[in-house]
């Protein structure tokens, strides 16, 4: 009989596990289950074959300065941080056939549109993150809700922002032709994403002008990977290749069925936390915790993603005045980012690409190139097809106008599902995201997760989630390294 049982070992699982045996005690009493065979879940670093020295980041790459939550407890695990270079003035921007720098693209049109939005807003997000920087907390707060308040009252043909999709709102604000421009250059897929245009601008706001961004030196996966170890090394257990089916109510305890590689196994606990994707939530049988939590799953749409990485025998886009960072274009690629994360690709010997990085509707473009044997090269586990490989080269060699590129050394793809969640039109993330804490009245089964937070997606949107499921309902305060100024 466990105390608690935490269901999912990403970075949510870890910290609120992580949390629990070292703010209550010994983890005698307290289990860490994960359905595969790895921590971390969307964060997740792999060193890639012949360049065994750069990480292929799979999930998550980055953060910037401005999530205060996340770099504190970066800090406070002792993890060594790196500058991350985003985009850079001489990376390209390719879109119909014509290369460009991106140094000669217009200004910030999305600040634009929603100054025309919401007019006031780049001041109010200057003053809103002057306060941040100070330490300012309740005059920063102050700002963001004389900002939601505005935002709120905003009516596109007498309807909120909240009713309508970021597509929708920009082509208000700028028109067609603009967003078009946004969605050819800007790597994301906008004209069809169904992003509740509030939250979006939301997130907007809370992101610095010219945002700083930076990774964790060592890859990412550090994150996790050292809350993990502070949990074991705490007393906590961990049970990897447990995949939850189902869950009972019995007496006064939970009853949790696991599918694992030698057959179902159970586990009893008095008290369950549940760090797992909307997806899986879904999929469960027993209580009826989908149906409590049916208005939540229906708030958020997940936005499918893949990263195909190419290890060239050298870094052939310093020839072009390209060191590192990304650049876009409107074909397959989308995405592709320069050199491994950390440390920096070396002048001379192999070299790591992001070669291709869509998400949303623009994966759908891989689907011809999905099928066939696998590269002779690709990494195990994370196999490209030979056609994969050989497509995103050659679109590679047309936008930097290398005919004669040579070939790649090996490939490394990693598919999601799921890679991150949106709000749909019509949902607000103050109202639903509280009610997933607990979702069963009475039952001591609770959910954690970054997509029912005002910051889907986010390594900082699964803290707060934590955070306030710890501090509401297991009555932890708040540690000690979220209270000095940020950094």
């Amino acid at each position: 009989m466990l105390d608690l049982a935490v269901v999912g070992a990403g970075v949510g699982g870890c910290y609120c596990a992580y949390r629990l045996v070292t703010d209550t005690g010994p983890g005698d009493g307290i289990a860490l289950f994960e359905q595969t065979d790895r921590i971390g879940g969307r964060l997740w670093s792999e060193p890639v074959r012949d360049a065994p020295h750069l990480i292929a980041e799979l999930g998550a790459m980055r953060l910037h300065r401005g999530l205060r939550s996340a770099l504190a407890l970066v800090r406070h695990l002792g993890l060594d941080l790196a500058p991350f270079e985003f985009g850079r003035p001489e990376n390209l921007v390719h879109r119909r056939g014509v290369a460009m720098r991106c140094r000669e693209l217009p200004g910030d049109r999305i600040v634009e549109a929603a100054e025309r939005l919401v007019p006031g807003f780049a001041e109010l997000r200057r003053r809103h993150h002057e306060a941040e920087e100070r330490g300012d907390r309740r005059r920063s707060e102050s700002l963001l809700d004389v900002f939601r308040d505005q935002r709120d009252q905003t009516r596109v043909s007498g309807r909120p922002l909240d009713e309508l999709t970021w597509p929708h709102a920009l082509d208000f604000a700028l028109g067609p032709a603009a967003v078009a421009f946004l969605h050819d250059t800007g790597g994301y897929d906008l004209r069809r994403s169904g992003e509740n245009a509030a939250t979006q601008l939301d997130l907007v706001f809370r992101t610095p002008p010219d945002a700083e961004y930076v990774t964790l030196r060592h890859g990412m996966q550090g994150l996790p990977d050292a809350l993990h170890a502070r949990f074991t090394a705490a007393g906590g257990t961990t049970r990897t290749g447990h995949r939850l089916v189902r869950l009972d109510k019995e007496a006064d305890h939970y009853r949790l069925t696991f599918t694992t590689p030698g057959g179902d196994r159970h586990t009893l606990a008095r008290a369950v936390v549940l760090a797992l994707p909307p997806e899986a939530l879904r999929r469960l049988d027993g209580l009826p915790l989908a149906r409590h939590l049916r208005p939540a799953l229906d708030a958020v749409e997940p936005v499918p993603a893949f990263k195909l990485f190419l290890v060239y025998p050298r870094p052939w886009w310093r020839e072009l005045g390209i060191t590192r960072g990304r650049s876009t274009t409107d074909t397959a690629l989308r995405q592709l980012w320069y050199g491994g994360t950390c440390p920096a690709t070396e002048s001379t010997g192999p070299a790591l690409l992001l070669a291709a990085y869509p998400s949303g509707h623009s994966v759908h473009a891989w689907a011809p190139w999905r099928g066939g044997p696998p590269h002779p090269a690709a990494e195990a586990g994370h196999a490209a097809t030979a056609a994969m490989v050989e497509h995103a080269h050659t679109l590679l060699a047309r936008m930097h106008d290398l005919p004669d590129l040579e070939r790649p050394l090996s490939a490394c793809r990693q598919d999601w599902t799921a890679a991150w969640h949106v709000w749909r039109p019509g949902h607000d993330p103050r109202v639903i995201g509280p009610r997933t804490r607990q979702p069963i009245p009475g039952e001591a089964i609770h959910v954690v997760g970054d997509c029912w937070t005002p910051d889907p997606g986010s390594i900082e949107g699964t803290l707060a989630s934590a955070d306030d499921l710890l501090r509401v309902s297991f009555e932890l305060p708040d540690p000690q390294w979220h209270t000095g100024p940020p950094r």
